[in-house]
């Protein structure tokens, strides 16, 4: 996997799988979405790939490359839906996203890094606060000319080198800026789009829906931002770049406050649950796209019960006050603490670190697919469904009503924010 430019794509890795067809399967009996194996499933054929984390250069993906999973496929359908089951190896489950922790030092709250973070040297400074996910990607009515092939590469783009203008000699010069680590989806051309399911196996088992997304030009940008959530649309265009609407789903779980006495303004948690532990997510009532964290509604624990209160105020020694006049004092205890090593190197964080992330339920088109995924112990186990032809109309979804072939690509999230295990190039054939 190289670099890329807005023309040039990524060239896909090659692979030692035997197979590249995910044949589904007209189902006697729909499955139970519920992440365990039943009887229905015993007659879909398996497509068994090894999925692996590519080097696609600027450091990207440090700390993941090279590692791979065992990725088994199963799939039917019925006159209404499209079913899978995944299953996939995994040492540890992963569950913490980006939880925000007290540091006993400095006396100052943080939300955790969500990829590993290196010294100079490439010695890691911070284990990545990420949740385990799968992903899929669909081409959408054939409209990317390389999907075929490519799959996910086709859509992948490396931040390139850019140009700058030095000012601070005489008489300035044009230099070029080495390529920052990461990059963006973005298709090549304004009619084509592709779907993508991106599944996060903690956040999004609180509703039950997996992250219903679509893939587009994005007006053309080098290094444009062509993912977007269903149901988010053009809402107007500058010099032909698209500006698109806002909709609901994760709202980061911290605030910024003066500490108390003070002008000093620092990071906090926004909203707490007294006495919770190993907790991963928080959950609101509120559905308003773009809410500010502190004017959520209905926020509670991911039991849907449990009361979250609003942290309202904090003194110099990261003491909070909530909304109901009590405190939660980091200082008395240690599992509100961010963990390091000898050498300072932040390696996890306390059992009471407070989650870094509240969710609001999916609306519309980007809760058209219920799953449900069980850790085993050894990996995990994911069902899913979604209908044949959802009700888009804005071309965000694939279309399987035809029952027609279907070229997709699959990804495998360990602990990472954006690194993933990849296996491209797969078709999707329905055996009629």
């Amino acid at each position: 996997m190289a670099a890329c430019t807005k023309n040039d794509q990524v060239i896909l890795a090659s692979s030692a799988t035997s197979s590249s067809i995910l044949t589904t399967i007209k189902a006697s009996s729909a499955p139970t979405i519920d992440g365990v194996i039943d009887a229905a499933w015993a007659n879909a054929p398996k497509l068994q790939i090894i999925a692996t984390v590519p080097n696609p250069g600027n450091g990207t993906f440090e700390g993941y490359i090279g590692l791979s999973y065992n990725v088994t496929m199963r799939s039917m359908y019925d006159g209404s839906n499209i079913y899978f089951l995944v299953e996939w190896n995994d040492p540890d489950q992963s569950l913490a996203n980006t939880p925000v922790s007290y540091n006993p030092t400095t006396k100052l709250w943080a939300r955790q890094a969500s990829s590993y973070t290196f010294d100079v040297n490439g010695g890691i400074t911070t284990i990545p606060f990420n949740e385990d996910k799968f992903g899929f990607q669909w081409n959408i009515n054939n409209s990317i000319g390389l999907f075929a092939s490519q799959s996910c590469y086709a859509t992948c783009h490396i931040n390139p080198p850019t140009d700058s203008l030095n000012n601070h000699v005489s008489p300035p010069v044009l230099v070029t800026v080495p390529a920052k680590a990461g990059g963006n989806h973005f298709t090549n051309g304004p009619a084509e789009k592709a779907d993508l399911w991106h599944i996060h196996l903690m956040q999004d088992q609180a509703y039950g829906y997996a992250d219903d997304d679509y893939i587009d030009y994005a007006g053309g940008q080098l290094n444009a931002n062509g993912r977007h959530s269903d149901g988010a649309a053009v809402t107007s265009t500058t010099a032909g770049v698209p500006t698109y609407s806002a909709v609901p789903g994760s709202v980061t779980n911290t605030q910024t406050l003066k500490i108390t006495g003070t002008t000093t303004s620092v990071t906090v948690p926004a909203w707490v649950v007294k006495g919770q532990t190993n907790a991963y997510v928080l959950i609101t009532t509120n559905i308003t796209a773009g809410a500010a964290v502190a004017t959520l509604t209905g926020v509670t624990a991911a039991d849907g019960v449990t009361q979250a209160l609003l942290v309202t105020a904090v003194d110099a020694n990261g003491i909070l006050t909530l909304s109901d006049g009590s405190k939660i004092d980091p200082t008395a205890v240690s599992d509100y603490n961010t963990l390091f090593d000898t050498y300072g190197n932040i390696t996890g964080v306390g059992a009471k670190a407070i989650p870094g992330l509240i969710m609001q339920k999916y609306q519309g088109s980007r809760s058209d697919i219920p799953f449900k995924a069980v850790y085993t112990g050894s990996g995990w186990i994911l069902e899913l469904k979604r209908a044949l032809k959802t009700g888009d109309t804005q071309l965000q979804d694939v279309d399987f009503s035809q029952l027609s072939d279907v070229n997709f690509g699959i990804a495998v999230f360990n602990k990472a924010n954006t690194a993933h295990a990849i296996m491209p190039g797969l078709t999707l054939h329905f055996q009629k």
